[in-house]
């Protein structure tokens, strides 16, 4: 009975949203064929289509990587189940596959995946999880040895992403598995039992890429079934902290207590579906604010309730937490113009337009949802604004990076080398789709080395008009990708940069006067 009413309510929701697709179109018809004015970014072909196959889970992965240490970074993206991974590489104009030969692809359905160089040789190796495992492909001048790396995976449980971090200061990489419930075992809307909770797993690096379970000891099993987890130093200390992303649970986050434990901290947060997470400084005042992606308007919430006790309580809107220091977090989702948002994954913040402001991209479409197999959303595109009385962000559609398909997540990095932040955009079960950056404005780009030692280095800029952002090199943002090493700075119309600040994890403090605009400086 609860199957028939569950198809027949499937068979409303399709029919209402042909009908508003076809009231959509004829609307569109008859409107002026004026053309919309030049945007500033440029679409660029892609040669990959992400294929799902069922009995898996919808998702894919990617990663900036520079494989053969050029200075050009290529896109490693995962396949579906039996498709090849691609590895995407810029030349004439087009996003071309080079992965044929590489040693880099298998058969298994692939999710996550973040580039380090873990061996510290300069080759930049690269993490995957995939559907049987979690993988270190080994680089070696552009070719990939495979190794499989042990992991004490919970019984019906695939790993979905690997966060990487030098935990206890020791010099090498420790990974974070964020692990997730299996596709054919999968209960949507599953908050109470236990059973159906995978908890995350947390190696320590011996020192020799072999790895020790510290999960228990160090108090970061995590509660529920966890789309992505980041390191990231919440308090600016210079050791990472936690932050894990789950669905059908409370956000969590973890303070380095730099002992190899973790300590959690409690989060304004309810139950929700947090699927993407975006870390950035966006209030300007030297910390990183976090946030959420949910389910939000695209369904209604009485569908959603599962197994929920009378006495807890769940949302779909997205969670904007503002870091005010000392690990005290303040919601500000309604202040920043984010609440009443639809259903989103993949996250990140970038200066898309190079104002000194930080930008906002989500990922959008349920590819489950019948609703959106007619009538998808545009994905979001926000500016930031600074104008009195306005929202902070601003969809923006004007900038020509619509993504009307199954997207998963943003992929930020400099295709074409020319010091300004491109686009990828990752989608399940359809075509990827790149853009170039075309903004004239003035900019800055720091160019991180792609090592366990760089990761939460934090890099501010000051100008002649007052300081930019504080940006943090993290690996696995935005949900299952990792994002370029380089951290650009807009600075609009400013001309001059006064200095440049680089605060690294171990203490050691940077600053580079006058540096030259609108170039790249590599940092050691």
């Amino acid at each position: 009975m609860r199957q028939h009413r569950r198809s027949h309510m499937d068979s409303i929701m399709t029919t209402l949203s042909l009908m508003v697709s076809l009231f959509l179109f004829s609307g569109c018809a008859s409107r002026s064929t004026t053309l919309p004015p030049p945007t500033p970014f440029t679409p660029v072909p892609v040669d990959f289509t992400h294929t799902w196959a069922k009995g898996s889970h919808p998702f894919t992965g990617g990663s900036v990587i520079d494989i053969d240490g050029d200075g050009t970074f290529e896109v490693f993206v995962g396949g579906g189940e039996g498709q090849r991974d691609a590895l995407l590489s810029y030349r004439d104009g087009r996003l071309v596959n080079i992965e044929p030969g590489t040693g880099l692809s298998k058969d298994s359905t692939t999710y996550g995946s973040t580039a380090i160089d873990l061996d510290a040789d300069g080759d930049t190796d690269l993490l995957v999880a995939r559907e049987d495992g979690v993988y270190l492909y080994l680089n070696d001048k552009g070719t990939f040895q495979e190794r499989r790396i042990p992991v004490d995976l919970p019984v019906d449980s695939v790993p979905f992403s690997i966060a990487l971090a030098d935990i206890d200061h020791d010099g090498d990489g420790d990974l974070y598995v964020s692990v997730f419930v299996n596709a054919k075992t999968f209960r949507s809307a599953t908050f109470n039992d236990p059973t159906h909770a995978k908890a995350n797993r947390l190696l320590l690096n011996n020192g020799d890429l072999i790895f020790t379970d510290i999960t228990d000891s160090s108090g970061t099993a995590s509660k529920q079934n966890t789309f992505l987890s980041v390191f990231v130093d919440l308090d600016a200390d210079g050791w990472q902290d936690l932050v894990v992303s789950q669905n059908t649970g409370a956000v969590e986050i973890f303070r380095n207590m730099k002992d190899r434990t973790f300590q959690p901290i409690t989060a304004s947060s309810v139950f929700g579906f947090w699927m993407g997470l975006a870390i950035g400084d966006i209030d300007k005042d030297g910390d990183q604010d976090l946030l959420f992606t949910n389910v939000g308007t695209s369904i209604p919430l009485f569908l959603t309730t599962g197994d929920l006790r009378k006495d807890q309580r769940h949302t779909h809107d997205w969670m904007l937490l503002r870091n005010d220091g000392a690990f005290h977090f303040t919601d500000v989702t309604e202040a920043y113009g984010l609440s009443g948002e639809g259903f989103a994954w993949g996250a990140v913040f970038e200066d898309l337009n190079l104002d000194g402001q930080l930008d906002l991209l989500v990922a959008q479409n349920y590819i489950k949802w019948p609703v959106h197999k007619f009538l998808k959303l545009s994905g979001h595109t926000a500016l930031q604004s600074t104008e009195p009385g306005m929202p902070v962000f601003r969809h923006t559609p004007a900038l020509g990076l619509e993504n009307p398909y199954f997207g998963q997540a943003p992929v930020i990095l400099d295709l074409d080398g020319d010091g300004k932040q491109d686009l990828l955009w990752l989608n399940i079960d359809g075509p990827a789709r790149a853009f170039l950056n075309t903004t004239r404005a003035n900019y800055l780009t720091m160019t991180v080395p792609d090592t366990v030692a760089a990761i939460g280095t934090r890099i501010t800029l000051e100008t002649d008009k007052g300081k930019s952002e504080t940006r943090a090199v993290i690996g696995t943002i935005g949900m299952l990708t990792d994002q370029t090493p380089e951290l650009s700075f807009g600075l609009g119309d400013h001309g001059r940069v006064v200095r440049v600040v680089i605060q690294r994890p171990n203490g050691q403090t940077d600053v580079i006067t006058d540096p030259p605009i609108n170039r790249k400086i590599p940092l050691h």
